[in-house]
């Protein structure tokens, strides 16, 4: 341990961006520590009062050019009251697209100030200009490791103590590190179910005022296949049940601002023909994209393959056109009010039987597009969420 320390003196001695204050002696520590009982973790105990409390330390973040950082002192402060407590976690946490969390919660809000507050002893502070903080845990169950928090959550720093933080922050790998493990964590939220997946999108998207509406109960969702006489796909049941029946407003592309309204259930109901054949029951895939996608302006899908097909009577409001209506089979749960050139008028729907049940297909201006692979209700909403619908 010696031997790495004073190797730890000689790189920061050497290294022209670091300067460090001169060490605090460890009665003073010790002082400290009485007054608020609490122990410093070794590694970090050593160092202030061996090498240095405090100083300049090379940019923490070379990319961002924010020039040299600055290493917090251990000081005597009123901030120290909380440090006896127990850290409470002992995992990453990303608030910010947390689906349980909610910033108008008073018990959300208690258990971020725990986070920030509680066990936690500030090594930077720089997240005020959108930066990245970094904060040694001092009680709980990750004592002695070295954490990262910005804006949005905190982050883990597996077994990193103060010394291995240290040795990152003086090579200059820090960012990189840091990077690295965040990319990990968001490779392990890839794993997880669609439906978290989805949640955490949602969650993220809380600022964007995508209005959601409540679930429907599982009743209503029978009663509605019952007296339609169709059986809607298992994902729609399990999201208009467990997390929205609808919303308005969601991402969609040349909306100009308005976004995308996925109708709820009630509205639905007065779609016409669920239960009929959806006309596509035999080409194959590649045929049907093209032979689909071929028309345009001049030769619309809607006045020649379906001209002499009839529309529903009456034509339920849901359809962003009344040439739609002919799509027996399919159910339109949402339009994109879009207004672009070649894409207005955008309805999104499922198809109910035939080959492609449980696919998302979308109806244009001119076309009918179906998706150039198995594309289902998840996997509609999952890119919407992350990209926006087009």
């Amino acid at each position: 341990m010696e031997t790495r320390l004073w190797k730890l003196r000689a790189k920061a001695a050497l290294h022209t961006k670091c300067r460090l204050d001169p060490p605090i002696s460890l009665k003073e520590v010790e002082a400290v520590e009485a007054r608020y009982s609490f122990k410093l973790p070794d590694a970090y105990r050593e160092f202030i009062t061996k090498i240095g409390n405090g100083g300049t330390l090379p940019p923490l973040n070379p990319q961002a050019d924010t020039g040299p950082s600055r290493l917090l002192p251990f000081q005597d402060s009123p901030t120290l009251e909380k440090v006896r407590l127990d850290f409470p976690l002992s995992e990453s946490w990303e608030w910010d697209t947390d689906p349980d969390f909610s910033g108008d919660n008073p018990e959300d809000e208690q258990k971020l100030a725990c986070v920030r507050e509680n066990g936690v002893l500030f090594l930077t502070n720089e997240a005020f200009e959108g930066g990245q903080d970094y904060f040694l845990i001092v009680s709980g169950p990750r004592r002695g490791e070295v954490w990262e928090q910005d804006e949005h959550g905190v982050l883990r720093l597996p077994g990193c103590t103060f010394w291995d933080w240290m040795e990152y922050a003086l090579f200059q790998k820090l960012a990189a590190y840091t990077d690295r493990l965040f990319q990990q964590e968001r490779e392990k939220q890839k794993t997880d179910s669609p439906l978290s997946q989805i949640r955490r999108l949602m969650a993220g998207k809380k600022h964007q005022n995508i209005r959601w509406n409540p679930p429907a109960p599982l009743d209503t969702v029978r009663d509605f296949e019952r007296r339609h006489g169709i059986t809607l796909p298992a994902e729609y049941v399990t999201f208009i049940t467990k997390i929205a029946d609808g919303c308005q407003n969601y991402p969609s592309i040349n909306s100009k601002g308005t976004g995308g309204t996925m109708f709820s259930l009630k509205e639905l109901d007065s779609v016409l023909h669920m239960d009929e054949p959806f006309p596509y029951q035999s080409l194959n895939d590649e045929a049907l994209r093209a032979a689909l996608l071929s028309h345009n302006r001049q030769c619309p899908l809607w006045q020649t393959d379906f001209a002499d097909l009839p529309q529903e009577d009456p034509v339920s409001p849901i359809w962003a056109s009344p040439t739609y209506s002919v799509l027996r089979g399919a159910l339109p749960f949402a339009i994109n009010n879009d207004t672009g050139t070649f894409g207005n008028h955008t309805q999104v729907l499922i198809v109910l039987n035939g080959p492609s049940a449980g696919q998302v297909w979308k109806a244009k201006k001119f076309t009918l597009q179906p998706p150039a692979s198995p594309f289902t209700f998840f996997d509609w909403l999952l890119n919407t969420l992350k990209n926006g619908d087009i």
